[in-house]
């Protein structure tokens, strides 16, 4: 019942089976050495996988991206393969790529509990999805509307979906000013509190206008056209 304290009382004795293991590096490495009795360490450091923590580090030199979003892209499985290719087919920038990825993109997969290779929308199809809505071609609203398109119907392309549901953004910026003249006169009294300096009013009336046109106008682009049509010395600016 007593302890082991040694060596010997593991009675260790050599295995004569076993042929003598010796450990170099690059260096030290003889130059007639046998490959099959010696072990170059060096080479078995270029054959391990990057580290997660190295990977990561790299991911926020890159990309810029949080130090969060780069431990996320790791711990799921396929995941950070899936962004990468994104990254490769799309003209977005990765900020926004990432913040498809990790939240829409996963998002999406947590509701129906599917890992990354189960996902209906491929790497392809975001990126391009991402490329319509760097391009202008389609609102935020619109290409959340198409991603979920994408996730029900698989086969279709992104630039499909925005051509059937007639998503694309309004090119035709004399429509747009009789949508928001129209707008404007239908709702008098937020008018004359965007004229008072209500910073609330703007935003309605481009709520309203997005609304009339499907999410198919640029909110840039109304606020832009609601301010043209509505004469400087009529606003007042609130007093600092």
């Amino acid at each position: 019942m007593r302890d082991k304290e040694g060596k010997q009382d593991y009675r260790f004795i050599p295995e004569p089976n076993l042929p003598p293991l010796v450990i170099y590096d690059s260096a030290s490495l003889p130059a007639n050495a046998d490959p099959q009795q010696v072990i170059n360490i060096d080479r078995i450091r270029e054959q391990i996988p990057e580290l997660p923590s190295v990977t990561r580090e790299k991911l926020v030199q890159q990309y810029g991206m949080l130090p969060e979003h780069s431990l996320t892209l790791l711990n799921e499985v396929g995941l950070l393969e899936f962004f990468q290719n994104v990254i490769k087919e799309t003209r977005a920038e990765p900020k926004k790529v990432t913040s498809w990825v990790l939240n829409t993109f996963l998002g999406f997969l947590k509701q129906e509990n599917l890992a990354v290779s189960e996902s209906p929308v491929t790497p392809s199809a975001l990126a391009e999805l991402l490329n319509l809505l760097d391009r202008k071609a389609i609102s935020s609203a619109a290409a959340k509307q198409v991603f979920e398109e994408l996730w029900r119907n698989e086969g279709k392309t992104p630039a499909q979906i925005v051509s059937e549901k007639q998503l694309e953004l309004m090119q035709d910026r004399e429509a747009l000013e009789q949508l928001c003249h129209a707008v404007m006169e239908e709702h008098p009294q937020v008018v004359m509190d965007m004229k008072k300096g209500n910073p609330r009013a703007i935003n309605k009336l481009i709520g309203l206008v997005r609304k009339a046109t499907l999410n198919r106008a640029d909110p840039t682009v109304i606020k832009e056209t609601l301010e043209k049509q509505l004469s400087p010395r009529d606003v007042s600016r609130p007093s600092a």
